[in-house]
């Protein structure tokens, strides 16, 4: 199995204030400010693993206001996802292979152990885990409809898919361990089969509710679904290595160029530190960086403007950086947004890096397979 690097999101945050300790805006603070937050980082490497837990710090009021300013439409939709957004909490952790080996003594060609989870103010909906060139995910249904807010008819279905696993036969253990929530084996080069797999489950159902409009509301959802999963597949495959290591380099040098920091006083407890970065001016490089991923910006339309993140230390290590992301966005109906994205760093407790005991390998077809299962018996879903 192709091992897909999945380390990209935690390893862009340890580079990028790694080059901004490295970019400082005089001799004196590169002297100063510069080393404690080199240092900082350096500290956080001494451990075998390190984890992030990303949150926003602002209620729906405030992730709606947000939204709207960042084009979303007003109404129920919006209101949802303002609600998800101030709910959400997202972690990432990364390890070394080579167990009790410090992250700062790790060479560049060496693999790293990832993992992520998110959740909605409950159980994790959704996790995922690549270790030793193999990749886990698992998936708890029932969570995701209660934390997501579903329809009662959502977490019907979700309790009747859930159910299902009970009736399956022993060939299909692998799909029956997937509904129930347990952790599964997935080949990363099979994300686009689950896309197809997903849109013929689709057409399936199409034709045995047509006619019922209420039910192919449903289906367009399920069709938009597919595709944003097919989408999101085509984004994991540019995470390879080499495309991951020019992004890197590129954001090392992007910020190396543009980036400055001065001290901004103790607060909590924590000394802080404040990044600068003018926005115009750094879009052409970020831009060339963004391009080993795929993804693209256009510098043209980046606005004039300093962006600004604030770092937190604690003891020597960097535990903290808190971003306002009103700074990418317009006013809303004449009024500034206000809504910090915060960044909390650790030593791997948020999420294990641990490969998970027992893990069945999922095709898409027993997928596929599982869910005909389903439809042709008695629970017809």
């Amino acid at each position: 199995m192709r091992h897909t690097r999945l380390a990209a999101p935690a390893a862009c945050v340890c580079a990028t204030a790694l080059a901004l300790a490295l970019s400082g805006c005089s001799v004196t603070e590169k002297l100063t400010t510069g080393l404690k937050v080199k240092h900082a980082f350096e500290k956080l490497g001494e451990q075998p693993t390190a984890s992030v837990l990303v949150t926003v710090d602002g209620d729906r009021a405030d992730s709606a206001a947000f939204l709207r300013a960042a084009g979303a439409p007003g109404g129920p939709g919006t209101r949802r996802a303002a609600d998800l957004l101030s709910r959400g909490e997202l972690a990432f952790a990364v390890g070394s292979d080579r167990e009790e080996t410090p992250l700062r003594d790790l060479n560049r060609s060496e693999r790293l152990r990832f993992a992520t989870a998110v959740n909605f103010g409950g159980k994790d909906v959704l996790a995922a885990k690549s270790v030793e060139e193999k990749l886990y995910v698992r998936v708890n249904l029932r969570s995701l409809a209660a934390q997501t807010n579903g329809s009662a008819k959502d977490r019907r279905r979700a309790k009747k898919i859930v159910a299902l696993a009970d009736d399956l036969p022993l060939t299909l253990r692998s799909a029956k361990d997937a509904l129930k929530g347990k952790w599964v084996e997935v080949d990363p080069e099979s994300f686009d089969d689950f896309a197809r797999a997903a849109q013929e489950i689709t057409r399936g159902e199409k034709k045995s509710i047509r006619g019922n409009r209420q039910a192919s509301a449903a289906l367009r959802g399920d069709e938009r679904t597919s595709e944003q999963v097919g989408r999101a597949t085509g984004a994991g495959r540019a995470l390879n290595g080499e495309s991951e290591r020019e992004f890197l380099d590129g954001l090392e040098k992007t910020l190396g160029r543009h980036a400055e920091f001065r001290k901004a006083g103790e607060r909590g407890g924590a000394e802080h530190v404040t990044v600068t970065v003018p926005a115009r001016e750094a879009a052409p490089d970020l831009s060339r960086a963004l391009a080993a991923l795929g993804a693209h910006i256009d510098p043209d339309q980046v606005p004039e403007k300093q962006l600004r993140a604030d770092l937190q230390i604690r003891r020597g290590q960097l535990t903290g950086l808190t971003v306002d992301l009103g700074q990418f966005v317009p006013e809303d109906g004449g009024k500034r947004v206000h809504l910090p994205l915060r960044m909390v760093f650790g030593g791997g407790d948020a999420v294990t890096v641990e490969a998970p005991d027992g893990a069945r390998e999922l095709q898409p077809q027993d997928l596929l397979a599982a869910v005909m299962y389903g439809a042709l018996g008695t629970r017809g879903l």
